[in-house]
């Protein structure tokens, strides 16, 4: 995935719910903590009322957690839930080993308002995964040390920031494609070995200003916003929120696009309640529902915006017009063991 969003989670009981368990109800988990709690709170209840169709809610862990839970499942040949939230890498590794259940995009009529590629379509022409949402790691900053926005990503390489700098300690989280994009033309660069080795040398020279390679969100969010740290990579939806709670931080879209990442709806092969989860994608996918999440969680909408009833305030707060960078999914998951060794003995040497 990109930056792995670890999460509140309540795990115990996820393997031994199954969609048969509700056969008159959905099963959808999500990322947990304040992410499945706002969905659980504001929009489930609205597709409840239009379907008459009970939505449990439940939490999933971190991603790659998640997905040995639903492998793990699939052999049991049970689901864990009737719909899960999972990031464009798991939605690929799933689809590869035939996790998904395939859904017919024509009773979603709905999932046509989606931005395009956003219904995940196999040879046969049916769905494995369906679009849920966006959202963007930005150039995040301290306002008390750094009142004036950074105009470009190539700032993020100055020595102003005081040693003060957080970065995600994965490959995963935007940097090699940012780095790319800023440095290198483009992310074509990373195609082959020789590129992502370039690339990577470069991420390097910003060590002396790294103070902080961070898995732990918290953490950074935390150093952040008391001044520990003066600036990095972090989520602009809950950036906002901090912004919002009129604490000292800033999240910037840069000159060259902010990083963007995906999060799709799937429905996990054995779920019995097919007819029902095609109903939830069809009403998650309309842009009243889309606009809906953008003000309530952050989220970035993956509809046309002028689908959608947000002020240029509430777009704004949620996302950019600026061109997104776009993690290259297939290029980690091609690479996988031998860039994650390669970024880890960069951060050590």
């Amino acid at each position: 995935m990109t930056i792995t969003r670890n999460l509140l989670s309540s795990t115990a009981v996820i393997l031994g719910l199954t969609s048969s368990a509700w056969a008159q109800d959905l099963t959808v988990s999500a990322w947990g903590g304040f992410f499945e709690e706002t969905l659980a709170a504001e929009i489930y209840p609205l597709f409840t009322a239009e379907t008459g169709i009970e939505v449990k809610s439940i939490a999933q862990p971190e991603d790659s957690a998640w997905m040995t839970q639903l492998m793990a499942a699939a052999r049991a040949k049970q689901a864990p839930a009737d719909l899960s939230l999972v990031v464009d890498e798991v939605l690929l590794r799933g689809n590869e080993v035939g996790l998904w259940a395939e859904l017919n995009p024509t009773d979603m009529p709905g999932t046509q308002s989606l931005n395009d590629g956003y219904v995940k379509l196999n040879d046969a022409g049916n769905a494995y995964g369906v679009g849920a949402l966006a959202f963007y790691t930005t150039f995040v900053t301290n306002t008390d040390f750094a009142p004036d926005a950074p105009a470009s990503w190539a700032e993020l390489w100055e020595p102003k920031w005081d040693g003060k700098l957080g970065i995600v300690t994965t490959p995963n989280s935007g940097l090699l494609e940012v780095t790319a994009t800023t440095f290198f033309g483009g992310v074509d660069i990373l195609e082959t070995r020789d590129g992502i080795e370039q690339v990577i040398a470069k991420i390097a020279e910003l060590k002396p200003q790294v103070s902080l390679w961070y898995r732990d969100e918290g953490q950074f969010q935390q150093s952040l916003e008391s001044g520990e740290l003066n600036a990095g990579l972090y989520y602009h939806d809950v950036t906002m929120l901090s912004v919002w709670d009129g604490l000292p931080v800033a999240s910037t879209f840069p000159a060259e696009g902010g990083i963007v990442s995906d999060a799709y709806w799937v429905v996990p092969r054995d779920s019995q309640n097919i007819d029902a989860a095609e109903q939830f994608l069809d009403f998650m996918s309309r842009p009243n529902t889309q606009a809906l999440m953008a003000r309530t969680m952050g989220v970035t909408p993956i509809v046309p915006r002028d689908s959608m009833d947000l002020t240029d305030e509430e777009f704004s707060a949620v996302g950019s017009d600026i061109a997104p960078i776009r993690v290259q999914t297939h290029i980690h998951l091609r690479e996988g063991d031998w860039l994650e060794t390669k970024y880890q003995e960069m951060i050590a040497q």
